[in-house]
């Protein structure tokens, strides 16, 4: 990669002709240094000459890239370009920049291209204020939200680990089922195999916030997906009822690199947001990628929106349901109720007031109330029944392959799939 950025260098110098690099660029960096060190948590010890010329270097190779991006030279992984950690402050660049054309105007257009070419949302048609721009990735970010218009909102920060819910009565009682027959000798078979049951009833994707799919909304309650106007974005999504109940999504680009893009634009926007005390920076990205991993459960879902050309690009239907399966719902929280948000209560209500759901959930609820009297029941069964093997093993009347346990396995493997199986609006009928 060192050889790669001086070759860079001397691609970038060669049409220029420059006689003395470090008079010419290194040192008009270097006067930018201390507030350049400041944008970082590192650096704070290192030498002024030294980072001048890191950045100097740095920046003459994003320069290249970006030339030969918007030349179509070849192309660019823009992996390392769009990473959060990889970005350069823009006052480099546009001190590099002036010192080798005298003016910064191909910078900005070049931004925009890359950011057009690889971004997965439609870019708002005019430039935004290019003086307001900290590095790349923070101009992607707000050509697709476009902030400087946005109401400011203020943000709440929960912790980063999960948040504290009330567990299931009957998950509790399962759990100190569970415990007990740790003690109990011979019942380490019915223990591992219940564990077992349970780990494969468990969510194997990253937890979404609580919205049905678009397939099933479009089954259950007729709801139709639909691309809202040219041009439109993130903070254009509507939902319309009438005879026909609409949902309006922007358009969203998806290839190989979006799941990279993606992150970092959700990640760089949490940053921003928990450091702006200005509310410039709302979680708008944020709410929106939240939103799609919680309609997008199974391709199904996907081939709906490809129909209506909301999601375009490379990937697969299957590519597609991974990446936004694997995104997992943000804990941060906001006062006040955005315009998505009113969308994802609209949309719930619908839902849930179709006389299907509604029954289901009736249902659902009477299961609860039987479902802890039964487990309670199937708890004292159990103790019984792991006494009964205790007091057989102590007194020499060791039953042959402890069949009582297989009895056990064989009967709660049906009971067990009914009570922790799947149900509600993702239950397979």
């Amino acid at each position: 990669m060192e050889q790669k950025k001086l070759t860079a260098v001397k691609s970038v110098l060669k049409p220029h002709q420059v006689h003395d690099y470090e008079q010419e660029f290194v040192e008009k960096v270097k006067k930018i240094v201390p507030l350049v060190r400041d944008c970082y948590d590192f650096y704070h010890d290192a030498d002024d000459n030294m980072l001048a010329w890191l950045f100097t270097i740095d920046g003459m190779f994003l320069i290249d890239l970006l030339n030969a991006y918007s030349n179509q030279d070849f192309a660019v992984k823009i992996n390392d370009l769009i990473m959060l950690e990889n970005q350069i402050p823009l006052i480099v660049l546009k001190q590099i920049q002036k010192a080798l054309l005298g003016q910064e105007d191909i910078l900005e257009s070049n931004f925009r291209f890359f950011c057009k070419s690889s971004s997965s949302f439609v870019l708002f048609e005019e430039y935004i204020d290019f003086n307001r721009v900290n590095h790349l990735l923070d101009y992607m970010y707000k050509s697709i939200v476009n902030n400087e218009r946005l109401i400011p909102r203020k943000v709440e920060f929960t912790n980063s680990g999960k948040e504290p819910s009330e567990k299931d009565a009957k998950l509790e009682l399962l759990e100190a089922i569970i415990r007990f027959a740790g003690v109990i000798p011979g019942a380490q078979s019915f223990q591992q195999f219940i564990q077992k049951k349970l780990s494969q009833n468990e969510k194997t994707t990253a937890e979404e916030i609580k919205v049905p799919s678009v397939s099933e909304l479009h089954k259950v309650a007729g709801v139709e997906f639909r691309l809202s106007p040219k041009n439109e974005g993130i903070r254009n999504i509507n939902f319309v009822q009438g005879k026909v109940r609409y949902c309006y999504l922007s358009l969203m680009t998806l290839n190989r690199d979006s799941e990279v893009v993606l992150r970092n634009l959700v990640a760089y926007e949490k940053l921003m947001a928990n450091y702006s005390f200005m509310g410039e920076y709302g979680l708008e990205l944020t709410e929106y990628v939240d939103f799609m991993c919680g309609i997008i459960d199974c391709a199904k879902d996907v081939k709906l929106l490809r129909e209506q050309k909301i999601i375009e690009g490379d990937l697969s239907d299957e590519e597609i349901v991974k990446l936004f399966n694997g995104i997992g719902k943000s804990r941060l929280k906001l006062r006040g109720e955005s315009e998505l948000r009113k969308t994802v209560a609209q949309l719930n209500m619908v839902y849930e007031s179709t006389p299907r759901i509604r029954v289901q959930r009736m249902i659902e609820k009477q299961f609860l109330v039987w479902a802890k009297f039964l487990t309670f029941l199937v708890s004292i069964s159990s103790a019984v029944i792991f006494i009964r093997e205790v007091y057989l093993m102590v007194h020499g009347l060791n039953p042959s392959n402890m069949m009582l346990a297989r009895i056990l396995r064989a009967r709660f493997s049906g009971l067990l799939l009914f009570f922790f199986g799947p149900r509600g609006p993702r239950a397979v009928v």
